[in-house]
């Protein structure tokens, strides 16, 4: 099994090498999945997928591949509602799924992508795919998809969390509930500020769906755990020669610093050199145009040249 995540930011070529890569791992014999988990279409266009349906497999025939190579934009819904249906009673995910809470959920709160990311992949990972790809945002914020579920675990485990989650239902039904509520501060505060009937709803949901979060929070525990494994998980970034040593630096640090394995970074766009010479009686655009071309291309091996000479020792 091997996790390949490709970090950057935008225009940097990242979706195109994910997708590479991918290809390549089918190539050599492993059933491999590439995952975009960032809301835009790149990786639709790149492979050329079919709009609106789910994972997919891409056609290689041509190239008598020995594994299979699948394609998948994240679909927080989807994510969702699988998680939903597998981890839950039936009962209890058919209450889920048709509460009120759960519709605004599913498709409004912030941080969803991000959650739902680290699920899809766990799905991944049981559909027996040997090999996944992902392909995040296009920015320095890509990390969230790392901090956010931790964040969402941390708040999952907390005692005061646990007891609304677990006694709520009881407490509803309590005649001891009317004057909990009054004595209780916070509560009160709440209610004004959203509404009593929103805050019973909210309160609600959760009581039911709080089995459905453990089992969330576990789950992410578990990946997060596979993803600081340098045998099985590598992050690449991926960068352009202006950004290199500015984007080395930066996502190296942050990879140390949440204690995940940094395992390269790849400079694209390089444009190569060349040794080209006009005749004497070229115009003078096309000498101009060739100083320019190949100005650009030594600062690009200049760039490439320090990135390797000096990378290591700063990341």
């Amino acid at each position: 099994m091997q996790v390949r995540i490709f970090l950057g930011t935008g225009g940097v070529g990242k979706t195109s090498l994910a997708a590479a890569t991918a290809m390549r791992a089918a190539l050599q014999g492993a059933k491999c999945l590439v995952l975009a988990i960032d809301p835009a279409l790149r990786l639709r266009t790149a492979l050329d997928l079919s709009p609106g349906a789910g994972q997919q497999k891409v056609p290689l025939d041509v190239f008598s591949p020995k594994g299979e190579l699948w394609a998948a934009l994240l679909d927080v819904r989807t994510t969702l509602d699988r998680a939903v249906q597998q981890y839950a009673e039936p009962k209890q995910a058919e209450t889920v799924l048709q509460h009120p809470i759960y519709q605004a959920l599913a498709v409004s709160l912030a941080g969803m992508q991000e959650l739902m990311a680290i699920e899809r992949l766990d799905q991944a990972l049981k559909d027996g795919f040997e090999t996944i790809v992902i392909d995040t945002a296009p920015s320095r914020h890509a990390l969230e998809f790392l901090d956010k579920p931790e964040f969402f675990t941390q708040l999952v485990s907390s005692p005061l969390v646990q007891l609304v989650g677990r006694v709520y239902r009881f407490w509803e039904r309590s005649p001891l509930a009317t004057l909990s509520r009054k004595s209780v501060e916070l509560y009160s505060r709440v209610e004004m500020l959203l509404g009593a009937a929103l805050v019973r709803q909210i309160l609600d949901f959760y009581s039911v769906f709080f089995s459905i979060a453990e089992g969330y929070a576990d789950r992410a525990r578990r990946t997060a755990s596979l993803l600081r494994d340098p045998r099985i998980t590598g992050f690449l970034v991926v960068t352009t020669p202006a950004k290199a040593a500015r984007d080395a630096s930066y996502f190296g640090q942050e990879l140390a610093k949440r204690r995940f394995p940094f395992q390269g970074l790849a400079v694209n766009r390089v444009w190569p050199g060349v040794t080209l010479e006009l005749p004497a009686g070229a115009p003078a655009l096309a000498r101009d145009t060739l100083t320019w071309y190949q100005s650009i291309s030594r600062a690009h091996q200049q760039a490439w040249e320090s990135v390797c000479r000096d990378g290591a020792g700063r990341i």
